[in-house]
Formats: C-alpha cells, structure tokens, sequence
C-alpha cells in the first residue's frame, strides 16, 4: 500500500510538470485549440494531452507490476496519442482517424491477448461466449469508447471528469477482485487526471480552462478505460466484473454518442460530421452553466456507476443489468427529444426570478 501511494503521488506531481512545461512548448509545436464557430473558448489554448499520456506512461512503467499484456497496450496507445496529436496539429480526415485508430487498438490488445472472449451471463445460462467474434467485437468496442470520450470532451473539465469517475469505479472493482496490477493502473490514471483538471476544470479562482486535453489526451483516456474494462470483465483465473457492470461505469459517453450517431445517420449524414447536439451542448442550451453542466454529468455518471457496480456486488444477474441499461437510455431519448425544452423553460423562469427577487428597489427622487 506504501509503495502504491507513492506511484500516486508521483503520477500526480509528474502530471503537474509536465503539463506545465508543455504550455510553453504546444504553441511552437502547433499543439493549440483555436476558437472557431463551434468552440466558443477565448485565446488558443494549448493541448497537453502528450504531456497527461508521457506522466501516465512514466508512472506506470515504474510499478511493482503491471497487468498481463500492458506492454503492447503501452506501445499501441503511444501511436494512438502520436495519432491524436497528428490530428489536433494537422485535422486528419476522420475515415483516415478511424483507420489509424483501429491499427493502433489492434496493437494494443491483440498480442497481449486483452479481448472480450464472452459477453456475460446475459441470457441466464452461462456466458456468451464470443469465440471468433472475439477480435471484431473487441476492436469495435474499444475504438467505440475512443471516440466516445473523445467526442464528449466538450466543455471544460467533461471529459477528465467522466474519466476519473469511471476509473475510480473501475479501481473499486479491481480492489474487490484482489487485481493489484490493475488497481494500479487505475490510480495511477487516475491521479494524472486529477492534476490535468487542476488546469481544466473551472473554479472560483478560474473563469475558463488554460489547457485542453485536445484528440491524443481524450483518445488515450478511452482507451485506458477500455483495456481496465476488458481486463476487469474477462479475467479468467477467478471472479470477474460483469460485462454489464462496466457498460454501467461508462454509460454517459458511450450512450451519449450512440445516440448522436443514430441521430445524424437518420438526418443524412456522417456520423462523424461536426454540430452542437451532444449532451453537454443541449444541457448548455437549456441554461446551465459550464459548471453546472460538468456537476450534473459528473454527478449522473457516478449514480450509473454505483448501479452497475453495486448490481454486480449483490449478485444482480447479467441479464437483469443490462435490460436495465434501458432506463438511461429511455431518460437520454427523453431529454433530448422533450426534456430540454422543458428544463430551458424551468431554468428561465427560475433565473426571471431571482433577477426581480435581486432587482434594486428604484432611487425615490
């Protein structure tokens, strides 16, 4: 436990320098997020999201132990950040991103073996096993979680947020499943999390964020999510976390972009195509502050996670867990197609309120 604090705290002050080193060094090497129509943020602000991965990569390398096939999952998260910066330097083509990110989760987890061999007890007799779906349903799960946080990092401190709360129910499992090495691996993210969104996240003492995570920061973070969930689900030498579980852990990303998917597929056009209809820009349009906006998600995404986890810690059946993905799902299709005119109303008239109960009385003259 000493040694394991230690690694913490050295994830967290390594964090800490690096990211402010890189401040200085995005700007020459073109690292910077420039305000446009869509991203509605002041100055160019530098995106660290090499300095968070080399302080995560660092921090990891020097544990005790690392969980089995991490040393390929390292190198290929490395091209997928050197990918993700290519992106936020030069804007790659998405089908060309797409491409590199499935070489690079192919890399990743292919010879180490980390892959998603069964899908749970889903239909109550036993685990779905996979088989030669193994590679296909593996590679599209995890390069779907990529984009996932990648695509939800759209407000100050969203993505970092969602992130470390997943990882801290992540390390909550892999504590209750005696997993070390993944116990670590999670922390250690975690902590350079925390140190990222002390540049990030807003606060009385800061109006707007100075730094961004930008595409390599975001991409590796769905990508250490999805390998501590796929280590985590498909550990064979004992228990293991339901695969339902952990789709309950990473609900508000993954519900969220499938869901803005399927809208614009049906509208016409790609799925990758840019607009302002993800959670985070709806929640902004309905009146709530970024702050508000990152409080209620952060706070939602905990609440999910504590369902699925506790549901997997009593002995909830997978099948019962997953059915009960519906009623996330059934709230996001509510809100997004009725609840936001609804919460826009309530919020207006809430704020016309206090602004007549704060109006000054008039001078008499």
């Amino acid at each position: 436990m000493r040694d394991l604090t230690l690694s913490c705290i050295n994830a967290f002050l390594l964090s800490m320098v690096l990211i402010s080193m890189f401040q200085r060094l995005a700007v020459p090497l073109g690292l910077i997020d420039v305000p446009t129509v869509r991203k509605n943020h002041n100055g160019h602000i530098p995106l660290v999201g090499l300095a968070v991965f080399s302080a995560f990569a660092i921090s990891a390398l020097l544990l005790k132990e690392q969980p089995e096939g991490f040393a390929s999952f390292l190198t290929g998260l490395a091209l997928l950040v050197v990918v993700g910066a290519l992106d936020d330097a030069f804007d790659i083509r998405p089908l060309i991103k797409l491409l590199a990110q499935i070489a690079c989760a192919v890399m990743m987890l292919l010879p180490g073996e980390t892959m998603i061999w069964n899908l749970g007890a889903i239909f109550g007799d036993g685990p779905v096993e996979l088989h030669l779906f193994a590679v296909p349903v593996t590679i599209i799960a995890v390069v779907g979680l990529v984009n996932a946080v990648n695509m939800i990092d759209g407000v100050d401190g969203l993505a970092g947020s969602l992130s470390l709360t997943a990882l801290m129910w992540f390390a909550i499992a892999a504590s209750i499943l005696s997993l070390d090495p993944e116990l670590s691996i999670a922390l250690v993210a975690g902590c350079c999390i925390v140190a990222f969104l002390g540049f990030n996240l807003r606060h009385p003492w800061r109006a707007r964020a100075i730094v961004f995570l930008g595409d390599s920061g975001s991409m590796m973070l769905g990508a250490v999510l999805g390998f501590l969930a796929i280590r985590l689900s498909q550990h064979s030498a004992g228990p293991s976390l339901s695969p339902a579980a952990a789709l309950w852990i990473c609900a508000i990303p993954v519900i969220d972009t499938l869901s803005l998917a399927i809208r614009r597929i049906a509208a016409g056009r790609s799925p990758f195509s840019s607009d302002r209809q993800h959670l985070h820009h709806l929640l902004l349009d309905a009146g709530l502050s970024v702050g508000q906006v990152v409080a209620t998600l952060g706070t939602i995404a905990a609440f999910l996670g504590a369902i699925g986890l506790g549901g997997w810690y009593a002995g909830v059946p997978d099948a019962i867990l997953l059915l009960g993905l519906t009623g996330p799902v059934a709230v996001h299709i509510w809100f997004v197609r009725y609840g936001r005119t609804h919460l826009g109303a309530t919020w207006n008239a809430i704020g016309r309120s206090k602004s007549v109960l704060s109006r000054p009385e008039p001078l008499l003259k």
